[in-house]
């Protein structure tokens, strides 16, 4: 069985995806502008972890003075993202893979036209799983809210990035994760943490792996 976990955002989606409870691999897109000083990081940081894939966006988010052209522009990256994910995806996956794809809900603590834009990116990313990864099949696909993710890990429903970051190091629930690349990344690149801010998209690879850990103990509830 290969299980999917989306942390999906419009600036840095996160993508989990475990084989068996066993494997474990990384994707994480670049839709926002990075120094270079992280850009070279990243870079090496995928060449000494293979399992850790970094994929980034062309296309901008400009704002212009006409409202049309805004949303237009809004639209086009959007897109270019979604399929940049999607492509990334099936990458990884055969034609045999047992697919269980879950994503994180939208935080209704967004507001104004950030719950609007992050709702819109979400509809389309959803979409485009359930056409072209699961083939239509609804029922492997799962939605779970952001605290019941936190939830899966030990944490509350309110924990910071930083609480989830140390119980991931501590506890991760799933043992073998600590053999995984992120793990091993995570335990040795002193330049992914500072003080309690975690490097994008590392951190939303991080929090892309409550899904899995939410569908494994599901799966062991049976």
């Amino acid at each position: 069985m290969t299980i999917i976990s989306l942390d999906f955002s419009i600036l840095y989606p996160g993508i989990c995806i475990c084989k068996d409870f066993k494997e474990w691999k990384w994707i994480g897109i670049l839709n926002d502008n990075i120094t270079k000083k992280d850009s070279k990081n990243l870079e090496d940081l995928t060449l000494k972890y293979p399992n850790l894939q970094i994929l980034r966006t062309s296309t901008k988010r400009e704002k212009s003075s006409q409202y049309h052209i805004t949303e237009r522009n809004k639209l086009v990256n959007y897109l270019e993202a979604a399929n940049l994910l999607i492509e990334g995806l099936k990458s990884h996956l055969t034609d045999e893979d047992d697919l269980l794809i879950s994503i994180e809900g939208i935080s209704f603590g967004s507001k104004g036209n950030a719950l609007v834009d992050i709702s819109q990116a979400t509809g389309i990313i959803k979409n485009k799983i359930i056409e072209q990864i699961l083939n239509g099949d609804c029922d492997r696909f799962f939605v779970f809210s952001p605290g019941e993710l936190k939830n899966a890990i030990d944490c509350k429903g309110n924990a910071k990035k930083i609480d989830i970051y140390n119980k991931f190091i501590s506890d991760p629930i799933i043992e073998s994760v600590k053999r995984s690349d992120l793990y091993l990344a995570l335990s040795t690149e002193d330049w992914i943490l500072n003080g309690e801010n975690i490097k994008s998209p590392i951190v939303d690879m991080i929090d892309s792996y409550l899904g899995v850990v939410k569908i494994y103990q599901i799966l062991n509830q049976k």
